[in-house]
Order: structure tokens, then sequence, then C-alpha cells
């Protein structure tokens, strides 16, 4: 027999690109409502409420964004029937407008019309809404005279000027306003004879077939989604646009699944991150860090928010029609986690901090707190299945060596097809050092490390096992 050590110096995040025979110790299969922050293994933190006021239709929710507007901030949402709002300093959820026809999409911009600001709703099924903040309702952005009474689903800012497209009649139409300034405003879509730079207008992009399905602007172009294809515009004066197609092989996301971070775009869809950097679409390299996962998940409704250095995709695993689970990419670490055990009906960021609308309708703060507003956390992490590169060794688990801090934590040795199941306290101070018994062998092992009843923990300085390894003798 031969003593020796297995060893996982610090934690990094799920990796299912390759076997588990050869991914780092650190990375991790199978992993939920963990996180690794600083290499240490902790419980992830939940979320805590931030209203008491109940939704009155979270599972019909399209859209969540945030709104500051005479200094109170406001959350809104569009479902099917048309806009909410919810101020902090309110009681309640407020009906801001009604849609004429269930609406399929829906976006918001906040701009400038002359000296005030508004927030424009738009639902795709009728006229563009804008509210200033104070009025008990909005009211129709446009008019028909300045050719802005468009029933337009996406809005965009770019250059000053606000685009517009979903128009249901044209589908592949993209709407410019004129350029801000003396009389002009973003809601006249007219053109100028006498001045075409400056005046509105619109361009058809591509085919009806394909239609345009989201915009979004970056410091130096608009990028036009379409159902089928990608097209970028450049210019910043109409006598000077430019489309392009985008030559890339990408799966196509939902809007509402792309996100901007530092002039960059990213989107998740069913083959994995994806990012636009400039010039076209790439693949991220870790891509396939969690393609199992994706494999079982539903995109078509994606939720994205960025917080920090982290991006945040809803996505829906289970058989309910609403997401029930949250990938999180760290930028700085490119590592990936996965949170569940709750519902996502809405999802936004605001002054640092990631928001979200649940399943019973509250406005909650992720990454906050020991529970999921009151309901306890389940969290696991595996270690890769491994016979460390001597498949004719048998490995008889020994000893199991890890410093932290924090309540129970539970362990599960797995090999040879058996699971040895034992929970320990972890220890009063990081000065102190767990130390458990391991029984049970076999050629390949891993380890499982789960909380119990909700309890939080932290492994803090890695993991060491101790092991004898001994040649079957031929």
């Amino acid at each position: 027999m031969a003593l020796q050590l297995y060893r996982i110096p610090q934690f990094r995040g799920i990796n299912q690109s390759a076997c588990e025979n050869s991914i780092d110790a650190g990375e991790s299969p199978d992993a939920r409502n963990m996180d690794t922050a600083g290499g240490r293994l902790s419980v992830a933190r939940g979320y805590a409420r931030h209203h008491d006021a109940v939704h009155p239709a979270p599972a019909d929710v399209l859209r969540m964004g945030v709104w500051h507007a005479g200094g109170v901030r406001r959350f809104l949402t569009a479902t099917a029937e048309g806009w909410q709002a919810l101020a902090e300093t309110g009681a309640a959820w407020e009906t801001l407008a009604a849609f004429d026809a269930p609406a399929v999409q829906a976006d918001f911009q906040t701009v400038k019309i002359g000296s005030d600001e508004y927030l424009l709703l738009a639902g795709g099924t009728q006229q563009v809404l804008k509210w200033d903040g104070a009025s008990a309702a909005a009211e129709p952005f446009g008019s028909a005279a300045q050719l802005s009474d468009v029933p337009a689903g996406l809005l965009e800012l770019y250059y000053s000027r606000l685009f517009a497209a979903g128009d249901p009649a044209h589908p592949c139409r993209l709407y410019w306003s004129c350029a801000p300034g003396d009389a002009r405003t973003v809601e006249d879509w007219s053109q100028n004879a006498a001045s075409p730079n400056v005046g509105g207008g619109h361009v058809e992009v591509g085919t009806d077939s394909d239609p345009i399905t989201g915009l979004f602007a970056l410091s130096n172009q608009l990028l036009i989604f379409k159902r089928d294809s990608l097209y970028r515009l450049l210019g910043d004066r109409p006598g000077n646009y430019r489309i392009y197609p985008v030559s890339a092989s990408m799966a196509q996301p939902a809007h509402t699944a792309c996100v901007r971070v530092a002039d960059v775009l990213y989107f998740l869809t069913a083959a994995g991150l994806y990012y636009f950097d400039g010039q076209t679409v790439r693949r991220a390299p870790d891509a396939d860090k969690i393609q199992d996962f994706l494999a079982g998940a539903d995109l078509s409704d994606c939720r994205a928010a960025a917080c920090g250095d982290r991006l945040y995709f809803a996505v829906r695993t289970g058989a309910g029609a609403a997401n029930d689970a949250i990938v999180v990419y760290d930028l700085s670490r490119r590592t990936y986690m996965i949170r569940d055990g709750f519902t996502v009906c809405g999802l936004c960021a605001d002054g640092g901090v990631l928001f979200l609308l649940t399943g019973e309708g509250r406005v909650c703060r992720f990454d906050e707190g020991e529970d999921y507003d009151g309901a306890p956390i389940t969290a696991y992490w595996r270690t890769p299945m491994t016979d460390l590169g001597g498949k004719i060794a048998v490995k008889q688990l020994r000893e199991l060596y890890l410093r932290g801090s924090g309540g129970v934590i539970a362990v599960e040795a797995i090999s040879n097809g058996l699971t040895v199941f034992f929970d320990r306290l972890m220890p009063a101070t990081l000065n102190d050092v767990l130390e458990a018994k391991l029984s049970g062998d076999g050629r390949a092992f891993c380890l499982r490390l789960s909380n119990e009843f909700g309890t939080h923990f932290t492994v803090d300085g890695g993991v060491e096992l101790l092991f004898d390894a001994q040649r079957r003798v031929l």
C-alpha cells in the first residue's frame, strides 16, 4: 500500500466541456447554489425582499426595468395586457397603460423631448407611449403628422436619435427619428427635404420573412438582430448610414437574453455564451462548460442582466412555464455557476444591485441574506469523478481534511458505485482543521459537498483527501 494525497487547492466553477477525469480538481461537473469567489467554496447568498407589494400578474411579465424620476426609483414591468410601475415609496403596483391587443414583446427607453425627460413604453401592438413619471397614466408618443405613430415593439438610442422596429405591418423596417435640436425632437420621424441629415426616415433591413427581433446600440454601431440573421448599422447620420450583414455562425438569441458590458454585447443561447467583438459574433472559448445544463434548458424566454463583473441569465429547466434557474457568469474569473430553487419572472440591475421579480410577485435583492425570501437554500458541489490517471490502482479512501467556517457540511464519498455519507459541524475558526474518517474503495472516486436544512458554510484553503493506492497483483 502507498498513502497518497488528493488535493483541491482552490475552487473555480462548473465545467462540463470534457470528461470528468480530464477537468481540473477545482472544477465541478455538477453544482448548484454555490459560490467560489476568492477560490473558496461557499453556499451562495440568497435574496431578500425589497418591497412588500405583490405584482398582479408576475407569470405574465415580458420585461422588467428600473427608472429614476423625480428622485424616486420605480420598477417597471410589461405584461401582455399593459405596463405597470411600482415606486419604492408607494404601496402597490400601478397600471400605466393597457395594450389594445396582447403584446408579445415589449421595450422601454428613456429620452429627452425638449427639456423634459420621458420614459417611452413600446408593446408592438399599438402606438408607443410616453410617461413623465408624475402623471397618473402614460400618453401617446408622436403623431401621424410626424410619422411616429408606429406600433413599434423595439426601441434604442443611437447618436441621440431614437431607432425603432417591431412594427407588425413592416416586420423588417427600421425607423429613426430626427436629430434633436432647434425645434426638432425624437417624436418627429419625418424626412427633411432641405436637410436630409437632420431628418427622420426608415429602411427595410432584409426581408419580411426574417423579421427584426432586437436592437442594441454600441458606441459606434447599431446591431440589428433578426430571426435568422444579424446586421449592423454604421454611421452617425442618414447621409452616411451603411447597413452590413454580419457573417457569423451563431444561434439566434431571444432579445431579452442580450446584455451590454463595456461596449461588448453578450448573449446566451442553447449553444452557449456568445459576444459581439465590434466586428463579428464569436462564441466564448469556455461556452461548453455548461453544455450539459443548457442541453436540458429552454432559453426561448431567457432574461439577462449585468451587475458588477457578473452576467446573469434566467432560464427554464423544469416543466413549468417560468424561468426557474439563473446562470451566473463571472467575467473576471471566467467561471460559470448555477442558482436554482426559485422562479424568476423579471430581472434587472440598478446601482450595483441585481433585482428579480419572483414567482410570488415580490421584488427582491439578489445575492443578499441566507435564504430565498424565507425559503431554505439547497446547495451542493460535486468534485470530478477521477481515477487520478491510475486506473489499475484501487484507491481506499482514508481521511478528509478541510478548513472553513459556518454550519453543518454534508460529505458523500462515492467510489465503486457505493456512497459513504457523513455530516460534520464546520470548525469554529479558520485556524482549526476539520478531520473526518472516510471509507470505501474503488478505482475512481468523487466527493459531494452539500448543506443541510439551508445551513451556510465556507470551505477556505481547499480540501485534502488521504487515500491508499494499491495496485492489483496479476
